[in-house]
């Protein structure tokens, strides 16, 4: 039932996409071929294409630009000028133009991987108002304020387009543009800007770059800006500076804000409301800064994910819920998993020597010793502080340490990245749950596949067949594993509307999806009921059956007792005990790191008293006959 209510909203989609893309054509035929309305609908169309890219760097990877008019200047001058001084035709400047934005793409990038969003955002608006500064005062090149002048349009099988002709042009490549983008954002790539985006640290345990993605989403967004700057000038024929100041890159960026930023239809909205609206009203032309600054006060107010963020909250709260919809609580599925066949996984061995690890003056790790065979569950305990999760995190890569090895299937790590060691067979989880709450769970398993889809980048955006192949072969996988945890029923959600306990056990498939030898659980029991502890329990029992090898960090003793064959202690970054779990919790260190000394003294003290009264109490013996 829901996979035809799925797939019948799936065909209205397209029907209503096909009717605009139909109207969206047909519009020259209704307006003067010649006339301003046509040219007012061109210019949209150009900055729509803008939009698109600086959506997919903003919001989908969460790199926020303040300085994309920058790169649109870039392709206007560059076909400006070499079809202008240089005699160029139109394709091949434009084609130019491109390749440079491109370049200062790459170059604008660089600082993203060291800078937070919002330092970044500023060093970009400094970018765009030197650019500005630089066009005006290089004027052997760019003829200062005079701009350059007579930009022809371009040439399609000998013929000059005209207007109608480079609208056409510039509505086919919108239209192409955003199916391109919208194919990309469904993929690996996709779901590997939002990890950036929202959980770096997912990312890297997915096997994903995100200095690479960071760096694909400017390349790509730049491009996308290059192709409207070089069909800025043609539709425009005169280039100055003033087209591009900074007022210019902060529209682009309020148009995919308030359009709705992240979101497939957000650039087309908000550059459909926010430009064409005031260029109808031509009496607001004046004050349109003011316009744009009230809406985005009021689109903060009351509709925080921009009006594409809005309309799809009243469609949600409109649409009538399907017959028979029902919500569980989450104790109440009944699906374990134990009835899943999954392959056998060939285990990696870890081996911790003398690790070391302090922030500032205070030692995390101190020279910490740790030994898992192949196949085998060994668990780290200790009290809150000990250098648990620091344990997990140096092992990961995800910190650097100080001293010491990390051998993982007798290979040393040292030096590897994150995802070059998730690429070796380590998988995890995290102590608070790092999904991406705007996908699905079913997209979140996928994520952790990241590393091993081999489709590329054009394959990908233009859904080739191998790619096409690729894609459902994984999903019918996640959806094995989804099986396997037990809660296939929530392939669908929003990873953001999924209880906690099942959120822990998508990140244990996500693991799995990521072909995960050896799992490193942190706290995986934190939080759930009594119910969902045993799910996990069992969970764990199964993966170790495949083979894998599980580090388990947790403060449920019972649980650890009951699965774990070794137990670490810790406190405060040393190895307290370490051996079986019975022989290790008897330990009166152990005790005392966990109750505290006093407390077991108190405990040791009520011990005697009770013995000495036992002994009171307790009858002598009578003497036999004859003693």
């Amino acid at each position: 039932m829901a996979a035809s209510v799925a797939k019948s909203r799936g065909l209205a989609g397209l029907l209503v996409q096909a009717a605009l893309v139909v109207i969206v054509l047909a519009l020259p035929l209704a307006l003067d071929p010649y006339g301003y309305p046509l040219f007012v609908a061109t210019q949209l169309g150009v900055y729509v294409i803008a939009a698109i890219g600086l959506n997919l760097l903003a919001g989908y990877a969460g790199q926020v630009s303040l300085g994309h008019g920058a790169f649109i200047a870039i392709g206007a001058y560059a076909t400006a000028l070499l079809t202008v001084d240089q005699g160029w035709s139109f394709w091949l400047a434009a084609l130019a133009g491109v390749a440079l934005s491109a370049l200062m793409g790459v170059l604008m990038a660089l600082p993203s991987f060291r800078l937070s969003t919002w330092y970044f955002a500023f060093i970009t608006l400094a970018f765009a108002q030197v650019f500005e500064k630089m066009i005006v005062e290089w004027r052997g090149l760019t003829k200062g304020f005079a701009g350059v002048v007579g930009v022809q349009p371009p040439s399609v099988f000998g013929h000059v387009l005209e207007p109608a002709g480079v609208y056409w042009l510039v509505a086919i490549i919108a239209i192409i543009g955003f199916w391109l983008v919208n194919n990309l954002v469904r993929s690996r790539f996709g779901r590997g800007f939002v990890a950036v985006r929202d959980a770096p640290a997912a990312a890297q345990a997915a096997g994903a770059s995100p200095a690479r993605l960071k760096l694909l989403a400017f390349v790509i967004a730049a491009c996308f800006a290059g192709v409207a700057g070089a069909f800025f000038a043609v539709q425009k024929t005169v280039v100055t500076p003033d087209d591009f100041t900074a007022e210019f890159s902060i529209f682009f960026l309020l148009t995919v804000v308030l359009g709705g930023l992240g979101t497939r239809w957000g650039p087309v909205v908000g550059a459909l409301v926010f430009f064409l609206v005031p260029e109808l009203l031509t009496g607001l032309e004046s004050w349109r800064m003011m316009v744009y600054g009230a809406a985005l006060l009021a689109l903060m107010l009351f509709a925080p994910h921009g009006l594409v963020g809005a309309a799809r909250s009243l469609f949600d709260r409109l649409r009538p819920k399907q017959a028979g919809q029902t919500t569980q609580p989450a104790e109440t599925v009944q699906p374990q998993g134990a009835h899943v066949e999954r392959p056998a996984i060939s285990g990696l061995s870890l081996e911790v020597k003398d690790l070391r690890k302090s922030f500032g003056g205070v030692v995390a790790l101190g020279g910490v010793d740790l030994s898992v065979a192949p196949g085998t569950c060994a668990a780290i305990v200790g009290p809150n502080g000990s250098g648990k999760t620091t344990l997990l995190n140096v092992v990961g890569a995800y910190y650097r340490r100080d001293a010491g090895a990390v051998l993982l299937g007798g290979r040393e790590t040292k030096g590897l990245s994150p995802q070059q060691i998730a690429g070796e067979g380590l998988g995890r989880t995290f102590q608070t749950p790092r999904l991406l709450g705007e996908l699905t769970v079913l997209d979140n398993v996928l994520l952790g596949a990241f590393r091993r889809e081999r489709a590329s980048l054009p394959g990908t955006m233009l859904r080739l067949p191998g790619a096409m192949a690729e894609a459902e072969r994984l999903r019918a996988e996640a959806m094995e594993l989804l099986a396997f945890v037990g809660v296939a029923d929530r392939a669908d959600d929003l990873a953001s509307e999924t209880p906690h306990g099942h959120q822990r056990l998508v990140e244990i498939a996500r693991a799995l999806m990521g072909g995960a030898r050896l799992i490193m659980l942190d706290e995986p029991a934190a939080g759930l009921s009594m119910t969902e502890l045993d799910r996990l329990e069992q969970l764990i029992r199964r993966i170790l059956a495949l083979g894998a090898t599980v580090v388990i960090v947790e403060h449920h003793l019972d649980l650890v007792a009951s699965i774990a064959s070794h137990v670490t202690v810790l406190d405060r970054g040393v190895v307290l005990a370490s051996g079986a779990p019975q022989a290790v919790f008897a330990d009166a260190a152990v005790m005392a790191a966990y109750m505290g000394e006093r407390a077991l003294n108190e405990q040791a003290s009520d011990q005697l008293s009770d013995e000495a009264a036992g002994e009171v109490a307790r009858p002598r013996p009578v003497p036999a006959k004859g003693a």
